[in-house]
């Protein structure tokens, strides 16, 4: 396994389920902060993937979604849209979304939105989050400061599966360690990440918080082979 300084994360089997291919996988919480009911969720990445795994939500937890689709833009990039929820989103609605890409990354930048009964963006909802590439270290691709906080991280015997990464996994959970306070990281500003403890790790999961987001409250969840 690399030995060097790794980050973050997004994503029903918990670590003592299936053996699962090492790959990155993304998962987010989101607790909306919105006014105006929305009734999908929309997220772009800024390149062009091909996307081979979602995850919709946990029952029991969130507001999960039953269908997905993802389409390309014409400026280069992926749209990743979550539709139909159990209930429509409002202030303090709890939504969880993951996937996996064939390029095995999550970007440097991802912005997403919440949308109307149409599908179509609602205006004023919109969030940032970044990401983390594979040295480990935490890139601002946004246009706008981006400040996380609260770095947790695990150092796994195996790899999890995307529906494993998330809060509910209560054997992930216990084996996390704080890691660091965060920072606010300027647009094109770089920040390694520690690695967690531990020894033959099969792969590391990651979570914190990004904050001062008027749109909703962000928790990602990362797996790093």
């Amino acid at each position: 396994m690399r030995r060097f300084l790794i980050l973050l994360a997004f994503a029903i089997f918990g670590l003592g389920g299936s053996t699962v291919a090492s790959a990155t996988m993304c998962n987010i919480d989101f607790t909306a902060q919105i006014s105006q009911k929305a009734y999908d969720f929309g997220i772009i990445l800024p390149n062009t993937v091909i996307i081979n795994q979602t995850y919709n939500g946990t029952p029991g937890a969130d507001d999960v979604f039953s269908g997905f689709n993802y389409t390309y833009t014409s400026t280069g990039g992926t749209y990743l849209h979550w539709t139909s929820p159990q209930t429509p989103i409002g202030f303090g609605t709890q939504i969880h979304v993951g996937w996996t890409t064939t390029t095995n990354e999550c970007p440097k930048c991802v912005t997403g939105f919440f949308t109307d009964i149409n599908g179509n963006k609602i205006p004023g909802t919109d969030v940032s989050l970044l990401a983390i590439n594979h040295n480990g270290i935490a890139n601002n691709g946004c246009s706008t400061p981006i400040t996380i906080r609260n770095l947790y991280g695990a150092c796994l015997p195996k790899a999890i599966s995307l529906a494993g990464l998330n809060r509910t996994n209560t054997e992930l959970i216990s084996q996390l360690q704080f890691l660091s306070d965060g920072a606010t990281l300027q647009p094109g500003a770089d920040l390694p990440f520690p690695l967690p403890a531990g020894t033959a790790c099969g792969a590391y999961v990651y979570k914190y918080d990004v904050v001062n987001q008027p749109n909703a409250l962000i928790t990602p969840w990362v797996q790093l082979p």
